[in-house]
């Protein structure tokens, strides 16, 4: 069949289940790629919002298997591909901390879970879509819940608070501001970072307030870290506050810099610095 005008008009909406299934923004790019060439190949569909959902959960199922097989290899802590912009694209429909945890689910949970509380979707259509029965989506679903946490599933916060605690945040740190970063962070902080092997992290997730303040304030006090080396631009990631960490000489992107919330105080820090996943949809522009 054509590729019609309406066909196309489903791109967003096919491309937010991939990247939300996969976590990689070009094998989201990919599956919907794929999906449209199986749309010119078939005769007749009654639904085409169904079907090409359908197609495009399969094949990100698929794909989920092969991909965390080559995660095992991976260098450190792998983290989601962040989708970064400098204006709020609202397309990323999973906020990205909670995108990483959606790791801890396999791809039919994944499925169901996005699906369900990122498209609202009723459980006959997540069953359509899915292939499943509408109860096992329902049982799907709860284990979803329990392995994520439901404590985690809150709502988000308000975009300019999250906004205010990254920046104030980043000069406390600059500031190697002890009092002030007890402040803001919880007592049992988590710290996750991805350098993919190619730039310096963290190895392993950190915990609690006193490991992450030590890695942080020894980050800070490297050569490498002073601070006129560095500027710090707001962006968006998932559509939500983040920030980006540039260095000043060539305005190269180091790293992104996102932080989750729970009751007014920063609960994660996850931190970006594979450059392999550092790719901004705009052009960046500093004075």
């Amino acid at each position: 069949m054509e590729l019609t005008t309406e066909i196309l008009a489903l791109r967003p909406y096919l491309f937010t289940i991939a990247y939300n299934m996969l976590g990689v923004v070009e094998e989201a790019e990919d599956v919907v790629q794929d999906s449209y060439l199986k749309w010119i190949a078939v005769d007749k569909v009654n639904t085409p919002k169904a079907y090409l959902g359908r197609v495009v959960v399969n094949q990100s199922i698929n794909r989920l298997h092969e991909l965390q097989k080559a995660r095992e290899n991976y260098v450190g802590l792998w983290l989601p591909e962040p989708y970064i912009t400098l204006d709020p694209d609202p397309s990323p429909t999973v906020e990205y901390g909670m995108l990483f945890l959606l790791e801890r689910l396999n791809p039919q949970e994944r499925a169901v879970f996005i699906l369900r509380e990122s498209f609202s979707e009723e459980y006959d259509a997540i069953a359509d879509i899915t292939g499943l029965s509408a109860e096992n989506c329902r049982q799907l679903l709860h284990r979803g819940h329990e392995k994520i946490g439901r404590n985690k599933v809150t709502r988000q916060v308000d975009p300019e608070k999250q906004s205010a605690f990254t920046h104030a945040f980043l000069i406390a740190l600059h500031n190697q501001d002890r009092s002030e970063l007890e402040k803001l962070l919880r007592t049992d902080i988590e710290l996750y970072s991805d350098g993919g092997g190619k730039r310096a992290v963290a190895f392993k997730p950190l915990f609690g307030f006193d490991k992450v303040l030590k890695f942080l304030l020894g980050v800070t006090q490297l050569p490498e870290s002073t601070a006129d080396q560095f500027d710090v631009k707001p962006a968006f990631v998932n559509g939500r506050p983040a920030a980006l960490i540039c260095r000043r000489s060539n305005g190269e992107l180091d790293s992104m810099q996102y932080i989750t919330m729970s009751n007014d105080e920063i609960s994660q820090l996850l931190f970006m610095r594979n450059p392999d996943k550092l790719n901004v949809r705009q052009t960046l522009k500093f004075p």
